[in-house]
């Protein structure tokens, strides 16, 4: 069996889902919009785009996870850290550089960050009740 570097494979998967916020901004731009929706023009113009964008990211950012624990044996609260701070940092030069692209960027970027701190919860709670019930027995 290989030894994987943890830490970098949780920055590697950081790095894979902070860059592809401005990949799924773009594609929540250009999603076409549902004959349903054609009645209500605001919220096309307001909303959609960042909904398709936010969807989008989440199920991303799940497929990456999946990956994670699935591929490479890495639970999300191991590094938790380190799988953050390549989106922590992008929103921080995205604020820096391209003021005007934060709020479509931070679509992208809450419902990833989100779902990566629920999952690292839920991961170490799981840990700690299977070491609890271990240590009972």
């Amino acid at each position: 069996m290989l030894s994987i570097n943890k830490k970098l494979w949780s920055f590697n998967f950081g790095c894979l889902i902070a860059g592809s916020f401005g990949w799924l901004v773009s594609v929540g731009a250009t999603a076409p919009v549902p004959e349903v929706l054609h009645p209500h023009p605001m919220f096309i113009i307001d909303y959609y785009s960042g909904l398709v964008t936010g969807c989008s990211a989440f199920m991303l950012t799940a497929l990456a996870i999946i990956v994670m624990g699935k591929g490479f044996k890495i639970c999300t609260s191991e590094h938790t850290f380190w799988l953050m701070l390549p989106s922590l940092s992008f929103l921080a030069l995205t604020t820096i550089s391209a003021f005007e692209f934060l709020p479509s960027m931070l679509y992208a970027a809450i419902p990833s960050l989100v779902l990566v701190i629920v999952a690292a919860v839920s991961c170490r709670l799981a840990r700690k009740k299977s070491t609890k019930q271990t240590a009972i027995i």
